[in-house]
């Protein structure tokens, strides 16, 4: 093999290729030679250690480990390290020549590659922050260490989920999976990173019918004389359309109390005060919640009080829910989300979808309360969950 010196003394030299045929083409390689090359060149290091390219080979391919170097160095897709040792020159390290290019070369994906792939996916997540619906999912996506064929799969799920709600879609899981090609197109583990991130029903997006969990002392009034006496447990979860059959209400609440946390409401529906009728918002209040609390009001109509967690969506939240009651001229007032609730330890730090809603909210006539509460995230900072208080 015909080689020359780049450099040397009496301990160490490094080789290249005296005639190299890189870079026009690979040389012809063997189908073992090929395969052994392509594991060799996974990753971004362009300098390796001899011991750790045999390493790779394994003790099955240590001939094949040698006679690949070789062949590599005579053509010029490397130069090679060696160091004096009992009277003879050993390979320590091998340098690839234009390592990118040879990867190109055997279909393996770059560090160019890789680093556009995730500056792509960065500008991706960045234009979802600015998004009402799926901003802060976006934010803590971007923040998160997931590699990128999951993170860009979760990406395009939120980017789904945006235009869905954008085009007004409303209908089943299934439906939502059709949009995106067939209705195995969401895994089950995608549909549990849904789930701890939104609340589906209220994006229209149905595992099963539309429900309202209520608590109280009252009694439904039904078609040919039905009633449902809610006060028989802590709380009921009735379908959104059954509530449209609505034909009365008896021992109607002196006040309505909704309540965004579930442990929070269900803490609350175990101790409720007489005359308190409570309601669970589940997130943001769908169009089949509202028109089902809109039905309620048309036979119990009473004020609200309205409890979210003390953070921005918390505030656009209770301004969703208590919607309702603005069309129909009743009052309501936000309580339980007072500022005070943002002193507290081990609060979290207002994100980019944080500080996006504050912007949105910052244009928006708000009750006294939630303006106290605007006011105190913008000047603090952070943010909390009602489940700490309430």
């Amino acid at each position: 093999m015909s080689t020359r010196e780049l450099s040397a003394d009496r301990k160490r030299r490094q080789l290249a290729a005296a005639e190299p045929a890189w870079p026009a083409a690979l040389p012809r390689l063997d189908v073992d030679e090929r395969e052994l090359l392509t594991d060799w060149l996974r990753g971004s290091a362009d300098s390796r250690r001899w011991q750790a390219l045999l390493e790779v080979a394994g003790p099955a391919r240590i001939e094949l480990a040698e006679r690949l170097a070789d062949k590599a160095l005579a053509a010029g897709l490397c130069t090679v390290g060696e160091q004096f040792v009992r009277g003879r020159w050993q390979r320590v390290a091998v340098q690839w020549v234009e390592l990118e290019a040879q990867q190109q070369a055997l279909g393996l994906p770059t560090q160019s590659q890789r680093d556009a792939r995730r500056q792509a996916l960065a500008a991706r997540l960045e234009a979802l922050m600015d998004d009402a619906v799926v901003g802060e999912a976006a934010q803590i996506l971007a923040e998160s260490r997931m590699a990128a064929a999951p993170a860009e799969a979760r990406t395009a799920l939120l980017e789904a989920l945006s235009g869905w709600v954008r085009a007004g879609e409303r209908g089943l899981r299934r439906d939502f999976a059709l949009s995106r090609g067939h209705t195995k197109a969401v895994s089950e583990g995608e549909w549990q990173w849904l789930e701890r991130h939104f609340d589906l029903p209220s994006l229209g997006i149905e595992a099963f019918a539309p429900t309202l969990t209520m608590a109280g002392d009252v009694s439904l009034l039904g078609a040919s004389g039905r009633r449902l006496d809610l006060g028989m447990a802590a709380f009921h979860t009735l379908p959104t359309q059954a509530l449209q059959n609505l034909q009365g209400v008896v021992a109607p609440p002196v006040r309505w109390w909704l309540i965004e946390n579930r442990a929070s409401f269900e803490k609350q529906a175990a101790r409720r005060a007489p005359g308190d009728a409570l309601v669970w918002i589940a997130g943001r209040p769908t169009r089949a919640w509202l028109e089902a609390m809109a039905r309620l009001l048309t036979f119990a109509p009473a004020p609200a009080a309205v409890s979210a967690d003390a953070d921005p969506a918390g505030i656009e939240i209770a301004l969703a829910a208590a919607r309702p009651w603005v069309d129909t001229g009743l009052a309501w007032e936000a309580i339980a989300m007072e500022p005070v609730r943002l002193e507290r330890a081990g609060l979290l730090p207002l994100g980019r979808y944080d500080r996006a809603v504050l912007e949105r909210l910052a244009t928006q006539s708000l009750p006294p309360a939630l303006v106290a509460l605007r006011e105190a995230l913008i000047e603090r900072g952070v943010k909390a969950e009602q489940e700490g208080w309430l």
